[in-house]
């Protein structure tokens, strides 16, 4: 039997969703500035409470949270992580990821210094940036990760072989049945022809994944690009954070598109490691 997360868990992962976050922040921000917080920070915790209440009692919601606990795997050193990505990966590849890796620092130093100097920790607003910027770039690693495993698999597979023996095995089963030989040859026969029409199926299959992949790869690549140029004359550093979340945002899709993937398990780790914030 599954072990079902305790009440204490469903809360923090309420309330740290990035959402809640902004709302809370927003909240409390807008209390201070109408120059009345004795009146509307209560107002902020009152329904931040109702939310925790109602959210945190959720079955959907906990079944969500049952899962995600069963399904994350024990912690991992990130440099070790990120050692074994860099092991595996070609040499080009790796540089890719890299450059792209050093246009979101770009991006985040500009946003940051387009805001000015900030009092002791982090704005909410500049954390969820570079969670969103690092989001992106685990997902990028992720691709190019998947995309080296389906490259090795098609060069060990040849489609023409396939053919090959797929008809072969066709006019093998045809002649031993016009033969009239035995049931359990002709069974036999006609299961090595359903598996290797299997193996063609699934060689089909990651055909189409390495197109989609190439194509995300190139997309996540352009966008962040595209917005690293544009921020050169950026004055306002929500342009680029709204940006930043819109491309993030996107990625929602290619994640979910990720697991369904028939290339096996590819760095099953869904936190983004902090890609931004420490040196690899």
């Amino acid at each position: 039997m599954a072990r079902r997360a305790s009440f204490l868990d469903y809360v923090k992962k309420a309330f740290f969703w990035h959402w809640n976050l902004l709302a809370v922040g927003g909240g409390a921000a807008f209390a201070f500035l109408s120059g009345q917080p004795d009146v509307f920070l209560p107002l902020v915790a009152a329904v931040e409470i109702a939310y925790l209440g109602l959210l945190t009692t959720n079955p959907r919601f906990q079944k969500s949270v049952d899962a995600r606990a069963v399904a994350t795997p024990p912690p991992l050193d990130q440099a070790l992580l990120m050692q074994r990505v860099k092991s595996v990966l070609k040499q080009e590849a790796w540089e890719r990821f890299e450059a792209l890796r050093q246009r979101c620092l770009g991006l985040n130093a500009l946003s940051q210094q387009l805001r000015g100097p900030q009092p002791a920790g982090a704005s909410p607003v500049s954390d969820m940036q570079t969670e969103s910027l690092e989001r992106l770039l685990w997902m990028f690693l992720k691709l190019l990760y998947s995309q080296d495993a389906i490259q090795q698999f098609l060069r060990s597979t040849s489609r023409k072989t396939l053919e090959e023996s797929i008809a072969a095995a066709e006019e093998e089963l045809k002649r031993a049945t016009d033969l009239k030989r035995g049931d359990k040859l002709i069974r036999s026969i006609q299961d090595k022809l359903e598996t290797l029409k299997q193996r063609m199926a699934n060689y089909n299959r990651v055909e189409e994944n390495r197109e989609f992949i190439a194509m995300e790869i190139e997309r996540i690549e352009q966008k962040v690009n595209a917005i690293s140029e544009l921020s050169i004359n950026a004055r306002d550093p929500n342009d680029i954070t709204a940006q930043v979340d819109g491309i993030a945002a996107g990625i929602s899709a290619t994640e979910e598109a990720m697991r369904n993937l028939d290339v096996g398990p590819v760095l099953e780790y869904e936190e983004a490691p902090r890609l931004l914030r420490e040196t690899h």
